[in-house]
């Protein structure tokens, strides 16, 4: 038997005090809260087998930088030096007696060769929740599309991080759009009568479609229609994807009060969890966080050429947050593909897409310095609408060429190169 006072983690501390098992210490003598030696033993190893990376956690072509090339992408060790150094336990009254307690299979691989460990900061190439994401998509696409326990029980563990104990947005992913900050809405016209239509009656025209004329969307399958707009109308412009010679007008719509949107393009500022390699999800938290960046780039990524399916499981995250928060946002933003993510896009929950028929003025530059109620009267009228059109705010546009941008490469190895790879390697981003 081994105490709690007897081990410095405090983690394992808790663990034996968790047992409540009063009893002699076998290292200090002393009567305590204790645990059998061996189940200490297990935890400890079975920690190992969540939070540190070994072999099969490595690809060939990160193995092969290691141990051909001399590379220093991890820290490379075997059992002892993970224990003592890594868990900082060679000081431990007991650790002579785990590391006696170590099976062959922690000192040995397959081929009889010393088995090493790899430190893994979630910068390897096979990450956790990818592996987690791939089988996400092919069961909604080809198992349960509908009633789906395991995508949701998914969903809920890679969206845990945006939000405190109390189920409340962390502020740093919420985005406030106020009163006469802009949307933009863009929309292709074939002729003068199309366009005129729009301008006698930008609320409708450009406003949420008819549900039985929504076609299938990034985040919205057919017959459920969501508002698609941008924050900046070049933006706006480039995502209706119109071609040489198409005419478009756009306008702008804005809050009546003020909306708030999720804003995927900050999920790069949440931070896990601190924990250290003694909490069963020290390497999961640090693989989610890492997942958290690719996974806006697969929401913001256009529908493939013949699949119809591509957008099956942005549609279900959208969803699934439209349930999740959609008393806390308003939308989603999201980064804009379109314009080499330079722009953002931002798409609002059905709910929150009605627009006011009655047109909003933006105050003049009077009003602007003083206040744009200084002076105005109470008025009575309260707008049940979220959102409303902005005056003067049409415009019409031709579209006279479309600019393509490429990154370009000598060598076809570097066009299918991962952004994981270039940083391994040293090299340039695209």
């Amino acid at each position: 038997m081994i105490c709690s006072r007897c081990v410095k983690p405090e983690q394992l501390k808790r663990l034996i005090d968790s047992e409540k098992l009063l009893n002699y210490c076998q290292y200090c003598k002393k009567e305590g809260n204790t645990i059998k030696v061996e189940a200490l033993f297990d935890h400890i190893l079975e920690l190992v087998d969540k939070n540190v990376a070994t072999e099969e956690d490595l690809t060939y072509y990160e193995l092969g930088l290691i141990y051909d090339c001399g590379a220093d992408l991890v820290a490379v060790a075997g059992i002892d030096i993970v224990l003592s150094e890594w868990f900082d336990l060679a000081n431990e009254p007991y650790f002579d007696d785990l590391m006696a307690h170590v099976s062959e299979s922690y000192l040995k691989n397959e081929q009889g060769q010393e088995r090493h460990f790899f430190s893994d900061d979630s910068d390897l190439e096979q990450n956790i929740y990818e592996e987690k994401w791939h089988q996400f998509t092919d069961a909604i696409r080809h198992t349960h599309r509908f009633f789906n326990p395991s995508a949701k029980g998914f969903l809920d563990a890679v969206f845990s991080m945006l939000s405190v104990d109390s189920g409340e947005l962390k502020p740093e992913v919420v985005r406030t759009i106020t009163k006469s900050q802009e949307l933009y809405r863009a929309r292709t016209v074939a002729d003068y009568q199309a366009a005129k239509k729009i301008e006698d009656s930008p609320h409708t025209e450009l406003g949420l479609a008819p549900k039985d004329k929504s076609s299938s969307q990034r985040m919205t399958p057919h017959g459920i229609s969501a508002l698609y707009c941008a924050l900046e109308r070049e933006t706006c412009l480039s995502e209706i994807r119109s071609i040489t010679g198409d005419y478009v007008v756009s306008g702008a719509i804005t809050p009546t009060d003020q909306i708030k949107l999720l804003d995927l393009t900050k999920l790069e500022l949440i931070e896990p969890p601190k924990l250290t390699l003694f909490d069963d999800s020290f390497r999961d938290s640090l693989h989610l966080k890492t997942f958290l960046k690719s996974l806006v780039k697969k929401i913001s990524k256009p529908k493939g050429r013949n699949d119809e399916l591509s957008y099956l499981s942005t549609q279900v995250v959208f969803e699934y947050l439209r349930m999740q928060f959609g008393r806390q946002v308003d939308g989603l933003a999201f980064p804009s593909v379109q314009t080499g993510e330079a722009g953002t896009n931002v798409v609002l929950f059905p709910e929150a897409c009605g627009i006011s028929s009655k047109k909003f003025l933006p105050p003049d530059e009077y009003e602007q310095a003083m206040g744009p109620d200084t002076f105005a009267p109470p008025d009575p009228f309260k707008e049940v609408e979220k959102l409303a059109f902005i005056a003067s705010s049409l415009r019409f546009h031709r579209v006279k060429a479309i600019e393509t941008k490429a990154d370009e490469y000598n060598h076809i190895g570097d066009l299918f190169m991962s952004d994981l790879v270039r940083k391994q390697l040293g090299l340039p981003f695209g």
